[in-house]
Formats: structure tokens, sequence, C-alpha cells
């Protein structure tokens, strides 16, 4: 056992199976996602062998050179030595064994950590900040469009037997305004942008000068779990916000972005994502580590999650029952006069795209039930927000973009009071 670090091929196998989980591990305890945590642990191996070569080599130099000393029994500070003074008389070897170990791993620890500058996952990439400000819950007042109502024209002949008594004018024109896009201004509504606080422009009393809104969805197993993103996709809803109100102009993120689930779990307190989007169109089928981190997400960084179903049954089972799992609820219908549905956008109708899953969003709710954890669209939301709308009316795109709205507010406005309210 003392002997245990002479390198033969049998040993190395050993090594590497015995340290391969904590390579791992590791990993996934410094926020890797799995291609990182599969990159790291053969890294950490293949650094294992080659530090337990080069270790057993000097310590053989060391032994062989004794053998023909004049003090043979002379000890050292040497730590390839195994007759080093703090190895002790007994076990030398394995106790030079464990010191290797543990050596080893504290500087891939120290070297992955200084890579990815995470500490902690305090860095930049990791920090979710909410924009700054006191907006309303009205994203912008609704543009009043004139209608011209023109009168029929009469000429009047002077020798007719008919008498008009009063005459029109010829060009008497009435303006009316047309009901549905009557500037409908209520109760805490303003022009000060999207948001919701004390504070002065579009943004949130709990935000920092720097922060912006931004959609993120994860990465998972279902080989569509990327429909829709970026370019010509999901960031057409980024854009649209900030065409709809010019006050959010730099508080909205310009591109969307994808995030592995795992790195949900490397965000600090209170500086977390307050949305993120799952679709697909066949499973999802999250281990039982990732089904941790979500729970971790809703409940105690009080995130929110909106699954957007892009294909059929499958994923439509696959995610309802993951999310009857996580919140230790069954979902139920929203229905259209609920709060989400109505602020800043009052949706007339559910909007979807393909019925995938039914024509009725379901949700859930943790905490008590005080708010909506999970909101899940069972027809394609973002095949909307395509530059091609996924061939639908205009008027039902026009709806999902407010629905997405709806939901970005919510989740901000949500997250943003409970900052402060933990802030007090």
């Amino acid at each position: 056992m003392s002997r245990f670090l002479r390198i033969t091929p049998l040993r190395a196998a050993i090594a590497t199976a015995l340290f391969l989980p904590l390579g791992y591990g590791l990993s996934v305890a410094l926020g890797g996602g799995i291609v990182d945590s599969i990159l790291l642990a053969l890294a950490y191996i293949i650094g294992l062998v080659w530090a337990v070569f080069l270790v057993e080599r000097g310590s053989q130099r060391i032994e062989t050179r004794r053998l023909t000393s004049t003090d043979p029994d002379r000890r050292s500070w040497n730590p390839l030595d195994p007759r080093a003074r703090y190895y002790g008389r007994t076990s030398p070897r394995l106790r030079q064994s464990f010191a290797v170990l543990g050596g080893y791993s504290l500087l891939v620890a120290l070297v992955y950590i200084l890579a990815h500058l995470r500490f902690g996952g305090n860095n930049e990439e990791n920090i979710y900040d909410l924009p700054a400000g006191g907006g309303k819950d009205s994203v912008k007042a609704t543009t009043v469009k004139v209608q011209k109502v023109v009168r029929k024209k009469y000429v009047i002949n002077p020798y007719s037997s008919i008498i008009f008594a009063a005459p029109p004018p010829l060009d008497q024109i009435d303006v009316k305004l047309a009901d549905e896009t009557a500037n409908r201004y209520q109760a805490g509504q303003g022009d000060g942008g999207l948001g919701d606080g004390e504070g002065e422009g579009g943004g949130f009393g709990g935000g920092v000068g720097k922060g912006k809104i931004r959609f993120i969805r994860l990465r998972h197993s279902d080989k569509t779990w990327d429909k829709n993103f970026g370019v010509g996709g999901d960031r057409n809803l980024l854009a649209e916000l900030v065409s709809r109100e010019p006050k959010m102009q730099g508080k909205v993120a310009d591109e969307t972005e994808a995030f592995d689930i795992a790195t949900l779990a490397t965000f600090p307190p209170k500086k977390s994502p307050p949305l993120v989007y799952i679709g697909g169109a066949h499973s999802f089928n999250p281990t039982a580590a990732e089904k941790k981190i979500l729970q971790r997400y809703l409940t105690e960084q009080h995130g929110m999650i909106l699954g957007d179903n892009l294909g059929g049954a499958g994923f439509h089972n696959s995610f309802i029952a993951v999310m009857n799992e996580i919140t230790g609820a069954a979902g139920v219908d929203i229905s259209r006069d609920d709060r989400i549905h109505q602020k800043p956008y009052e949706l007339p109708e559910f909007p979807y795209v393909v019925a995938h899953g039914g024509t009725v969003p379901r949700g859930w709710k943790v905490e008590g039930g005080g708010r909506w954890a999970v909101y899940y669209h069972p027809g394609a939301l973002s095949d909307a927000w395509r530059d091609d709308r996924a061939g639908i009316k205009k008027t039902i795109a026009e709806m999902c973009y407010q629905l997405g709205i709806n939901l970005l507010f919510y989740s901000h406005q949500e997250y943003g009071r409970w900052v402060q309210s933990q802030s007090k």
C-alpha cells in the first residue's frame, strides 16, 4: 500500500477510475456545463497520471542516490523524497501519495477558478442586474388613429321642384376615434417606460444603472431546444420592446442568450435571471441534479420559467411532469383575466400559433401561491416572433408579442419587488 505510487498501467487505470468522479464533481461545483465537466475530468485524469509518473520517477532517483550515499539515513525536506521529514517514519510512501493527490487537486481547482474568473459565481457573465428606474404598467400609450367620415355631396338645382331648407356644406367632415385605438390610461400608468418602482424613467426600483432586461433560454437534451433562437427569432421580442418603448433604449439587451441549466446555480443571491425560457418539440428530461437546480431557481432565487411547446405531446407531457415534480404541485389553467394577461397589454384572447398542447396556458405557483413561478404556453409562442411569423395572421403575431412583453414585465416586476424586500 505504501508503494501505491509506483507507476504501472494497472495503477494508472485504478487512479483514473478513482478520481474521475472527483474531476466531474469539481466542475459541477464550480458551475461548469456538461462540456466543461467532461473536458475538466479528462484534463484532471491526464494530469494526474503524469503527476504520479513524475513524482515516482523523482522518488526512485533519490532512493538510488541514497544507496551510494555516505549518509543513507539523512532526512531531507524535498517532497519527492519518500523519507522527507514531514512524511514521518510510518508509511511514508502512503503519506506521499495523499500529499500528491491533495496538492494536485488543489492546483487544478485554482487553475479552473482563475481560467473562468468565477470566484464563487460572481463574475460579470453570471450576474443579472435589473435596469434602474421607476417605470409604469403601460409600455406606451396606444396610438390614436383618426378616421374621416365624409358625408355625401348634394348638387342643388335652383329650378328643381324639390326644396332643401338647409343643405349641408359640401365638405362636412365628422372626426371619430376608433374604439380599438382609444388612448386608455389607467391608474398607475404613465410615460416613464416599462418597469416598476420609485425611480425615474423605465426600469425597476431594485435595479442598477448598467442593468438590462435580457432574454435567456436554457439548453437541454431535446435537439430542438434552440428553435427560434437569436437573429430572426426571439431576438425580435427584445427589438419590439425597444421599438414600442423608446425610453427603454439602452436598458434592453441587444441579443438573446443560452445557458446550460447548471449555469443557473452559479448566479449569486439577488442577481439571478428573473425569467428563463425552455422550448422544445419532443421532450424535456433534465437530470436529477438539474431538477434540483431548477427547483432552487424557482424558490430560493425567485425565478420564473417560461415553457414553450414547439412540437407536440412529447414535450407537453414531459414538461408538465417535471414542473409538477419540482414545484410539488399540479399545474392549473391561467385565466384570460389574470394579471399576467392584463399588464402592460390587455389581451382580448389567448394567442397561439399551433395548439400542440391545447389552447389554454398552464401555470404553477410556489412560495404559498403568491406568484406564478412557471408559465407554460402550449402553442409555440416563439414561432410568432420569427421574421415570417410562422405564416400566422399579423393580429395573432401582435398578441404573441404583447404576451411576451407581459411575461417579461411580470417576471421582472415580481423579481424587483422581491429584491427590494430582501434589502429591507
